[in-house]
């Protein structure tokens, strides 16, 4: 059988009629026989998009609800990138020498890709936090942690230009163990610089129309709260009960933030004098959150300035007023997804690094 034409033959033998019908069944309009010519005539046109797959995830552009997803993504059944949520908290690997907070030049290389990822997430802050073993005096350890955490902050903000009110350093001395001091092994874990990425947590002031109306209240925006005091002091008025209500209902019901407190005072007295009483009034309101609100200390970070940071001229009384603060922001764990593009950390990895490229035997 012909696929362009049939031949239907009849033979008649008595009048040996012979009668031949040729049959042209082809269209030879192009002059070829192609399943493309044929899908073009079976389906619309928009029709076979659909069931294009244009960014080779393996779902069909129909189906599709993540056009552009990147090549060698982990995907779900329509086609989105499997997404696993990560918190960047670390260890500094850095060695300081001992009773020493000199940071070392080539550390300065390692802090590159943390310092370009700060640069790329300008709406992030980080959080620096110096420990040391118990080896010395209590005090001087507590200086020294916050030294060390203040030396990768200035290289950070020297070396790669980060905004130095992005960087929030504390020491803690020897308060946090995360190993026995009882071993050379467990002091060296406790003599350590850990990291952590934040952003600010934007919540809403739960205080009633009445109350906002009646009382006024501290400063406050989507994420701050900012509380004045009263010249040489260190109570919080009772009148702003209502706002640090609100600040710990926010801290409660959602366990994954942490609050930076923050103190300033005016310039008049002594500087020692005005940072031990910045601290104070930082530690009054932590002191609040913790008994009223059963906040745990590791959520509560503590700074006090003394009369740096002010907001206001500190020639005139009202100026005064304003700068003598505590500054609050809740901030929540930086998180990332596992199919935004990050450069590789080694900064806090660098051992286990160097084990991976071993070659196994």
């Amino acid at each position: 059988m012909k696929s362009i034409f049939g031949w239907i033959m009849r033979y008649e033998l008595n009048n040996t009629i012979i009668i031949s019908t040729v049959i042209w069944g082809a269209i030879l309009v192009c002059g070829s026989f192609s399943p493309l010519a044929i899908s073009q005539s079976l389906y619309p046109t928009h029709f076979v998009e659909t069931l294009k797959d244009s960014d080779y995830d393996g779902v069909i552009n129909a189906r599709d609800l993540c056009p552009n997803t990147p090549k060698n993504s982990d995907i779900d059944n329509d086609g989105c990138p499997l997404t696993e949520l990560e918190y960047f908290s670390f260890n500094f690997d850095v060695q300081f020498s001992t009773g020493s907070y000199k940071l070392k030049p080539e550390f300065h290389s390692r802090l590159k890709d943390l310092a370009i990822f700060l640069q790329q997430t300008p709406e992030t802050l980080i959080i620096i936090e110096g420990h040391t073993d118990n080896v010395g005096a209590e005090s001087f350890n507590l200086t020294l942690s916050k030294k060390r955490a203040e030396a990768i902050a200035d290289a950070l903000i020297a070396v790669f230009n980060i905004t130095p009110n992005r960087i929030k350093t504390f020491g803690y001395g020897q308060e946090r163990p995360i190993a026995s001091n009882e071993t050379e092994e467990g002091r060296k874990s406790n003599r350590r610089v850990s990291g952590e990425i934040v952003i600010p947590f934007q919540y809403q002031k739960t205080l009633n129309g009445e109350q906002q109306e009646t009382t006024p209240q501290p400063y406050i925006n989507k994420s701050e709260l900012v509380i004045p005091f009263r010249r040489n002091h260190v109570g919080i008025k009772n009148s702003y009960q209502p706002s640090m209500l609100s600040l710990g209902q926010v801290l409660q019901n959602n366990p994954d933030t942490l609050i930076i407190i923050e103190g300033y005072t005016d310039n008049s007295g002594s500087k020692n004098y005005n940072i031990m009483l910045s601290k104070k009034r930082a530690n009054k309101v932590a002191q609040l959150l913790s008994s009223q609100f059963s906040i745990s200390q590791d959520r509560l970070k503590i700074l006090g300035y003394g009369p740096s940071f002010p907001i206001a001229s500190n020639k005139t009384i009202e100026g005064r007023a304003k700068n003598r603060r505590v500054h609050t922001t809740i901030v929540k764990k930086f998180k990332a997804s596992k199919e935004v593009i990050l450069p590789k950390w080694t900064i806090w990895s660098v051992d286990q690094l160097e084990l991976q490229k071993k070659p196994k035997h």
